[in-house]
């Protein structure tokens, strides 16, 4: 049974997915003069912050669990299968009514790079995050009970291995799997908030408020200096811009983000059904379908308009696509949501009767 989620985390869910958008938009926008530049950034920013706190909302809701049951992982593989043939018969509406060209891709090219890159989200780096979601949820049956029996102080101590784990041995070295590292601890953060620091109050939300703003700028312009360093500059600069921007900054703008929405506490049934599509909009959003007519609207492509109207064609942009992709998942949700559902549990049991060791056959060998 799901647990049921106060809607200040399904709008925090919300907000970060819009700027995990954006920040796709304006990735290489840090080389951007003037205030395009700063504020194609404070996104980017957001958007890093927001994927750890993610993980955090995971270890939250889920860290007092004895394990995870497999019905919820099989969801995630039919639903990330289920944004893959939905992008590609919008692919071929949109090449074969000739809306748009693509003419750098043919549909063979296309069936052939979702195949490659998008359906075993585990073989590939493309969807990390869903690599490193998945991985961490095989790992829930040993990390929660593990996390479950430590006192606070042992606890912390976890924290602090899991830190140098993932950022010092990890994340410096490019390491491939250094993303499930950093959802391991960002759950384990997650969890620690849930069981040692679970108290409501006013003056933590203010106090939280009040640190996040500088936090989150000195976090933005971090990132700034840290993308802007020349390729023959100094590489302990590399490293120390690095260390700050990601391993300190960023995580205490996810920690300092994640406690002011964990002290509000309202309900509102529209934003928990956007925020139920949020997952779907981390898939469809980084499909090809997406790319030709998210160009159109690119900061990069656009700067020769001037700076209030790069503004408009951005902010449009990123906010059409995080739309266009939560309504494509609503449709799922309300149409196709109980036949998939039927479907995932004829295959469970499938796959409990034929896998699986029974008690009743144990006792008749």
């Amino acid at each position: 049974m799901e647990t049921k989620r106060n809607s200040n985390f399904e709008l925090l869910r919300i907000l970060t997915m819009l700027c995990v958008v954006a920040s796709h938009g304006c990735v290489f926008s840090f080389t951007t003069p003037g205030f395009l530049g700063k504020f194609y950034s404070l996104y980017y920013a957001f958007g890093y912050a927001g994927l750890n706190s993610f993980f955090m909302m995971s270890g939250y809701f889920m860290g007092n669990r004895p394990t995870i049951s497999k019905k919820k992982i099989l969801s995630i593989f039919v639903q990330v299968m289920y944004c893959q043939f939905l992008a590609l018969a919008i692919f071929l509406v949109l090449k074969t009514s000739g809306l748009c060209s693509y003419s750098g891709i043919t549909v063979m090219q296309y069936f052939g790079f979702i195949i490659e890159f998008y359906m075993l989200p585990i073989t590939s780096d493309i969807y990390w995050y869903i690599t490193a979601y998945i991985i961490l949820l095989a790992l829930l049956p040993v990390i929660n009970p593990f996390i479950q029996k430590l006192n606070q102080k042992g606890f912390i101590i976890l924290l602090l291995v899991e830190g140098i784990l993932w950022f010092g041995f990890s994340e410096l070295r490019h390491y491939r799997y250094a993303h499930v590292q950093r959802a391991v601890f960002f759950y384990s953060l997650g969890a620690f908030f849930k069981i040692y620091a679970n108290q409501k109050s006013t003056k933590r939300l203010i106090a939280s408020i009040l640190l996040f703003i500088p936090v989150y700028l000195c976090s933005t312009y971090a990132f700034m200096a840290f993308h802007n360093l020349p390729e023959n500059g100094s590489a302990y600069m590399d490293m120390a811009l690095h260390f700050i921007s990601y391993a300190i900054l960023s995580p205490l703008t996810s920690i300092l983000m994640f406690e002011v929405f964990k002290n509000l506490t309202f309900s509102c049934p529209a934003i928990n059904l956007i925020s139920a599509t949020t997952f779907s909009i981390y898939i469809l959003h980084c499909q090809p379908f997406v790319g030709y007519p998210r160009m159109i609207f690119a900061p990069q492509a656009s700067l020769d308009m001037g700076t209030a109207k790069c503004l408009m064609y951005s902010l449009a942009n990123w906010i059409s696509t995080f739309a266009v992709c939560s309504m494509l998942d609503l449709i799922r949700l309300k149409l196709l949501n109980n036949k998939i559902n039927f479907f995932t549990e004829k295959l469970l049991s499938l796959i409990d009767s034929k896998l699986y060791i029974h008690e009743n056959s144990e006792k008749a060998e």
